[in-house]
């Protein structure tokens, strides 16, 4: 039963007991004025002698009234102090069963919450080994085959044919290509572990830098860049340095075709909450496929257009997750893209969510 049906319940048992009272009080009244003076009347003739028992019966009628209020009272408040007793009992009663379930419950949280310990653990061992295979046994053989490729191209290209020379070059280049997945997704699985640092992070500055190394690496290169000033989110250095890195090349590259390359990174909002976005004017993409853009592997554009692993974006949305956030992508081709992203804590211009 809950609380406003126990205080119903009770008021509906006093007022009950009142009315019991008032009818006691009444009836015995009745009886008393009625039997007690034509009593007087059969038994006393004198008029001062019954003036007398008059002033008498009165005052027998208060005491004993008196009693009878005292005592039906008094059981009123008994059985109100009962139910209250009982009340609280029941009360007590639910709290206790309450925090016995709570505790069967914590329990089983606990050896769930150790359980998936054990096995986060694993899968992190399995990682780290599978991270260990891709970096040392698979570097080695790989290593190998465009070493010796190279060298029969420095070496033996007098006494090879076009056509043998060009293959050579395709295997060369295959395994830059493998190098490069390699590298993907060993930044992929990283960015899954480890503990997140959180402090305040300023993105500008972050992609300024990143911004100015493009720069050096491709001086050909005309883009206008605009960056807004404090960017500052509250995120792990490292693992914020990978997704912007990635966003900005991204931005970079797919402008490469463009007559007037524009990036621009600014704040901006996701449904109201504060975010950032990195946006350019470059090949775009179709949302009919945007579901793609962060799962690996999966790439909208030829490689002979844009080279690439497919690995970028799909480690983006990992770190931002990691950090509890979320990014959404939106473009049209030939026009650019937008990609924005929120975390949680202080974010853009300093601005508490």
């Amino acid at each position: 039963m809950g609380g406003n049906d126990r205080k119903h319940s009770v008021r509906q048992a006093a007022s009950q007991a009142a009315v019991r009272i008032v009818l006691a009080y009444a009836g015995f009244a009745s009886l008393w004025i009625v039997f007690s003076d034509r009593a007087l009347f059969l038994i006393i003739h004198d008029p001062d002698r019954l003036v007398q028992a008059s002033i008498v019966k009165g005052w027998a009628f208060v005491l004993i009234t008196a009693g009878l209020l005292y005592f039906l009272v008094a059981r009123l408040i008994y059985r109100i102090k009962l139910a209250a007793e009982m009340d609280r009992r029941a009360r007590q009663q639910k709290a206790a069963e309450f925090r016995a379930h709570s505790e069967q419950v914590h329990a089983q949280l606990e050896v769930r919450v150790a359980e998936r310990t054990t096995e986060l653990e694993s899968a992190n061992r399995a990682l780290d080994a599978f991270a260990y295979a891709v970096s040392h046994d698979l570097r080695a053989p790989l290593r190998a085959l465009s070493g010796f490729s190279e060298a029969l191209v420095e070496d033996c290209s007098d006494q090879l044919d076009d056509q043998a020379r060009q293959y050579l070059e395709q295997i060369v280049l295959a395994s830059g290509k493998m190098n490069e997945l390699i590298d993907g997704i060993l930044v992929l699985s990283r960015s899954n572990r480890g503990v997140l640092a959180r402090e305040p992070v300023n993105l500008s500055d972050m992609a300024r830098q990143q911004i100015e190394r493009l720069r050096q690496a491709d001086p050909e290169r005309q883009v206008s860049v605009e960056i807004e000033p404090d960017l500052i989110v509250c995120a792990d250095p490292p693992t914020m340095e990978a997704a912007m890195s990635n966003l900005v090349e991204n931005a970079w590259k797919y402008t490469s075709h463009a007559d007037k390359a524009e990036i621009r990174i600014h704040a901006d909002e996701i449904e109201g909450e504060p975010a950032i976005c990195i946006e350019d004017n470059g090949a775009g993409f179709d949302m009919a496929h945007a579901d793609k853009l962060f799962k690996a592997f999966q790439r909208l554009h030829r490689q002979d257009e844009f080279p690439g692993t497919g690995i970028g974006l799909a480690t983006v949305q990992r770190i931002i997750q990691r950090h509890g956030g979320y990014i959404e992508a939106s473009g049209c081709p030939g026009k650019g893209a937008r990609f924005k992203f929120m975390l949680p804590g202080k974010t853009a211009r300093g601005t508490d969510r």
